[in-house]
């Protein structure tokens, strides 16, 4: 009988994958396993950056092996803490750092669940009974769906750190950090010289003047242009 637990386990482990690798609507990602991905996210910080996340760094450094560890890196790329060849973004760094991580971990949640927070943008703050609510609208499975409560699991895992983030701090939805916005300068030269109240506009006007050797030409255009634009 003893002999037989082995074979069940990986029959169990089998069955978890293939659900896990499941496509739901709305693209949501998920794991079978989000106490493996817990344990990664906790790691992060304390690791080091590598130039490329790899299976083997994440057996190795993250210890997180077997086939619960293969959404990982999938997770982890939806929701933006690496590119698509699996480097470290802008949003990984930020999630390492102490002031950073919760504005990384709310990005990471925009990023991989942006379905969620369209229809509530304080997802992040989100007790579990809405979050459930939301998700099986997206999804249109039943509540007590085993992968409802894996993609609950899942946001909530960002979640933890994501809930004391301001939420007028963001990330490029390609994971680096989004530069500050510039106005664009007005067409006109729009400047203001310092005083109050006061705004100065400056035109560039181009004169195309006909080809004469008559210098009259010229002098009757240019006291045209004294009197109507420069007076």
């Amino acid at each position: 009988m003893a002999s037989k637990a082995p074979q069940a386990a990986e029959a169990t482990a089998a069955a978890a994958e293939k659900t896990a690798r499941r496509k739901i609507p709305g693209g949501l990602p998920y794991t079978s396993s989000p106490g493996v991905l817990r344990r990664v996210l906790e790691k992060i910080p304390t690791s080091e950056k590598p130039g490329v996340f790899t299976s083997d760094f994440l057996g190795t450094v993250m210890e997180a092996r077997g086939g619960a560890a293969r959404p990982i890196i999938p997770i982890l790329k939806a929701t933006g803490l690496l590119n698509q060849t699996g480097a470290p973004t802008e949003t990984y760094a930020q999630f390492q750092t102490d002031a950073g991580r919760a504005a990384a971990a709310l990005q990471a949640l925009r990023n991989g669940f942006g379905e969620i927070f369209r229809r509530n943008q304080y997802a992040h703050k989100a007790d579990e009974a809405t979050l459930i609510d939301v998700i099986v609208a997206i999804t249109g499975l039943p509540k007590k769906e085993g992968i409802v409560r894996y993609i609950l699991a899942t946001f909530q895992s960002f979640q933890e750190y994501a809930k004391q983030a301001r939420e007028d701090v963001k990330f490029d939805e390609g994971s680096d950090a989004a530069p500050a916005y510039d106005a664009p300068p007005s067409p006109l030269g729009e400047q203001n010289n310092g005083a109050a109240g006061r705004l100065q506009l400056a035109y560039n006007i181009n004169v195309v003047l006909p080809e004469t050797t008559n210098v009259e030409v010229y002098n009757a255009i240019f006291r045209s242009l004294k009197a109507n634009l420069l007076a």
